[in-house]
């Protein structure tokens, strides 16, 4: 199977509904069990952020929340948010690790052991980086409809 026909199949569905909205409520959780609730205004961005321009939107939104934010709680939630998708190496917590594995269990990543040499190495990284960072791409916009939903739950 390539990633494209992941992408395109049921199993793919089923992973997002299934394993990400596990995960979107986990890292909910991580969040509201470490740091003070935000404002719910702070996450009626985040679904136009997506849709407008997808993964490359997304983390300038973040940046820029980040950089201009003077409430403390405003700031930490975007900071939680970047780490979430966007840190390297990734957090056992982030979406980015949870479809690493998911790519990995599925044999769709190369197996960075298996290179000859650094300029090896460094090819198959970027490769394997390329290849997660489509597959947010694609889930970013489920992902976050689940992390909102359970997040307006627990937040009442």
């Amino acid at each position: 199977m390539t990633l494209d026909d992941f992408i395109l199949s049921t199993e793919f569905i089923l992973f997002q509904d299934e394993k990400l909205r596990r995960h979107a409520c986990q890292a909910v959780e991580q969040f509201n069990n470490n740091y003070e609730p935000v404002d719910k205004s702070q996450l009626h961005s985040i679904p136009s952020a997506i849709q407008a321009s997808g993964l490359t939107a997304l983390k300038k939104l973040a940046e820029n929340q980040k950089q201009k934010n003077t409430n403390i709680k405003n700031k930490k939630f975007w900071e939680f948010i970047y780490e979430l998708i966007f840190k390297i190496p990734e957090p056992e917590f982030s979406m980015r690790k949870c479809i690493r594995n998911e790519l990995e269990q599925l044999h769709l990543l190369l197996d960075e052991r298996s290179a000859d040499g650094n300029v090896e190495v460094k090819r198959i990284r970027k490769e394997n980086k390329a290849k997660i960072e489509k597959t947010i791409n694609h889930a970013l916009p489920i992902y976050f409809e689940h992390f909102n939903c359970h997040y307006f739950y627990r937040t009442g």
